[in-house]
């Protein structure tokens, strides 16, 4: 049996420096390439496009009915809590919502985890490296 499709929205908070919108869309790449059943985009907060609203309106016509907002930020704060959710039509403290026929799920960003401690620990090194001891 065929699993269902669903769109996975990565948020980034944007930025006039390109380098910002082309790491946030490298990193939805490398996602997707992961998450085989996501048809997936990215939205940003401010400055880049497309918007966060265009970004869900992306989803027209790719047969998905459940988008998963996922803000691509490292702790929870202002952005997260407040900015996205007010953007993407969430009350406070709500996780979902129906909105043009899609079920939309608002995910958490990715907080204290193992895996961010391993990455920063090969940062570390690598700068150890490169600069010498």
């Amino acid at each position: 049996m065929e699993r269902e499709k669903f769109g996975l929205l990565v948020v980034g908070h944007g930025s006039s420096m390109p380098y910002n919108k082309e790491l946030i869309e490298e990193i939805a790449g490398k996602i997707s390439r992961r998450l085989p059943d996501a048809v997936t985009r990215t939205g940003f907060m401010n400055i880049n496009s497309p918007t966060i609203k265009d970004g869900i309106d992306s989803f027209k016509g790719t047969g998905v009915r459940k988008i998963v907002v996922f803000p691509l930020f490292l702790a929870r704060g202002v952005h997260t809590t407040e900015d996205v959710p007010r953007l993407i039509g969430l009350k406070e403290g709500q996780k979902r919502i129906a909105y043009n026929g899609y079920d939309i799920i608002y995910a958490d960003p990715l907080g204290p985890d193992d895996l961010i401690a391993e990455l920063s620990c090969r940062r570390i090194k690598q700068a150890i490296e490169v600069n010498g001891s």
